[in-house]
């Protein structure tokens, strides 16, 4: 799990992340959606075996964005679940979590 720390920005919202977030990634080809997981806002998925969370984190002194990979299809993860999972795909998770570091941190949120 990756943690980006941005500058202090209380005016950050889930819905402007999720505008920034979307400009980016949707023209890639990648879904940017909210949704009710728990510990997490909005969720990319690349694949229906390749995906991250971002939970955005507001404290009195600090903002910033925990990103965990996952398998955003039910069917996968119920198919797979466990360890076998975890090996098969966590290398592809890291590398979308790290596309998306990248992104946040060449952007305008650090």
């Amino acid at each position: 799990m990756a943690q980006v720390i941005l500058k202090h920005n209380p005016s950050l919202t889930k819905e402007n992340l999720h505008a920034l977030l979307s400009s980016h990634f949707v023209q890639k080809g990648y879904e940017v959606e909210f949704t009710s997981l728990i510990g997490a806002d909005i969720v990319i998925k690349k694949s229906g075996w390749t995906g991250v969370s971002i939970k955005l984190k507001q404290k009195s002194d600090s903002t910033f964005l925990r990103i965990g990979g996952y398998a955003p299809s039910m069917a996968v993860r119920l198919l797979l679940y466990g360890l076998i999972l975890y090996i098969i795909l966590l290398p592809k998770w890291k590398a979308l979590e790290k596309e998306v570091v990248d992104f946040i941190s060449s952007g305008d949120l650090v």
